[in-house]
């Protein structure tokens, strides 16, 4: 008997049953899709946002030709006049019925001395009536907060240098090239969906969930008794522990191939285009796993044990790397940088965004040292307590 032999014996008994099978390859699709549907609005989407229209009543002001230059410059730019509708001829009481009906989404008095006020250095502030529309509201503030801190900007110009530092402008905030800029956070123009987020951290937690499939294969030739038997053949622990290991290896693998071929197949799930280097980071946590469970398993005396330290250990990386949500405060985020997890999501991640290589190189570099480091620990745990029934 060799270790081929004791590899193959596990591989059978592990397709044999059929919770194995569904915990290893149907449950992870499954929370893919469920996640990443559910989840799917905090998430940004492949395409840009595109703003709502709203529809703005201008009080007290017949015409465009009678809105003070600045505010007319400002309303009539081409970026915020795809958003902003101007509604003019509107008293006070007229604005505010249309509010209360949803005939207009949000409504501004604008000071009829409005330039000279900016020209002299006066404080500008613009009156604003509020919708019932939240988010409408939220993007005529911004805008016209943006108006009026361009136009303090120039005030306080006036006040310090002069009235004379506006002369050579036809607008005192037409300086200002764009008030709406629309663009993404990586240099590559792409983000990444809620399935393909999820996908990436089921990957990488049930590949660490794989070693305590390894866990209870060894606590179950010791609570079953058939460690005795093995030990009496011509057959090292060494043989029988590292053909118990490989066999659960494999199975890993397997399980790796199945989420990255059926998350693409099935949702659509952008792996990108380093495909050498995801096999290397699967291959990397499977090594993770497996030496977590080595290390477990021969620390611990009882299955239960084993199991809950494993299970613990896991659920407390996936949390902190925001594998279950990402998570917003900085002190957890920090700590989340030194679990396996951590690292193998975001260079997963980076390969989905096809960043530079140099940044996917780092997580990989990264998670490397943390199995190099585990396995040398398992290998010290193995020959000071070594394997015995």
């Amino acid at each position: 008997m060799n270790i081929r032999t004791i590899t193959w014996f596990e591989l059978r008994r592990m397709f044999r049953s059929r919770t194995v099978v569904f915990n290893l390859f149907l449950l992870p699709m499954l929370l893919i899709f469920i996640l990443g549907t559910a989840l799917s609005s905090f998430f940004g989407g492949m395409e840009d946002y595109v703003p709502e229209q709203v529809t703005v009543g201008i009080i007290g002001v017949e015409s465009g030709e009678s809105l003070p230059s600045s505010f007319r410059t400002f309303i009539e730019a081409p970026e915020i006049a795809k958003v902003l509708v101007p509604s003019m001829g509107l008293t006070q009481k007229e604005a505010e019925s249309k509010l209360r009906t949803g005939g207009i989404d949000f409504a501004v008095t604008v000071p009829e001395d409005l330039d000279t006020q900016i020209f002299l250095g006066g404080k500008v502030q613009l009156e604003m009536l509020l919708g019932k529309n939240r988010t409408r509201n939220l993007i005529a503030e911004s805008m016209f907060g943006a108006f009026m801190d361009e136009a303090n900007s120039k005030q306080a110009q006036a006040v310090i240098v002069g009235p004379q530092v506006l002369t050579n402008s036809s607008s005192a905030v037409n300086e200002r090239p764009s008030y709406v800029e629309t663009g993404k956070l990586n240099d590559q123009g792409e983000t990444y969906s809620a399935v393909q987020y999820y996908a990436a951290s089921m990957l990488v937690m049930f590949l660490l969930y794989s070693g305590l499939t390894a866990s209870n294969s060894l606590f179950s030739e010791k609570e079953n008794h058939t460690l005795y038997r093995l030990q009496s053949t011509p057959v090292s622990s060494a043989t029988i522990f590292g053909g118990k290991i490989l066999g659960c290896s494999v199975v890993t693998v397997m399980q790796a191939i199945l989420i990255v071929v059926g998350s693409s197949w099935m949702y659509g799930v952008n792996w990108g285009d380093h495909v050498w280097l995801l096999m290397l980071v699967c291959v990397l946590i499977t090594m993770t796993s497996m030496t977590i469970a080595i290390i477990v398993s021969l620390v611990t005396k009882t299955a239960s044990t084993a199991t809950a330290i494993i299970q613990a250990v896991v659920i407390a990386m996936t949390f902190l790397s925001g594998g279950f949500t990402p998570l917003p405060v900085d002190f957890i985020q920090a700590l989340g940088e030194f679990t396996v997890n951590h690292w193998a999501l975001q260079g997963i991640l980076r390969m989905m965004l096809n960043a530079e290589l140099s940044q996917i190189l780092t997580c990989v570099g990264v998670l490397g040292a943390i199995s190099l480091g585990l396995s040398a620990a398992a290998m010290i745990a193995y020959r000071k307590v070594g394997y015995h029934a």
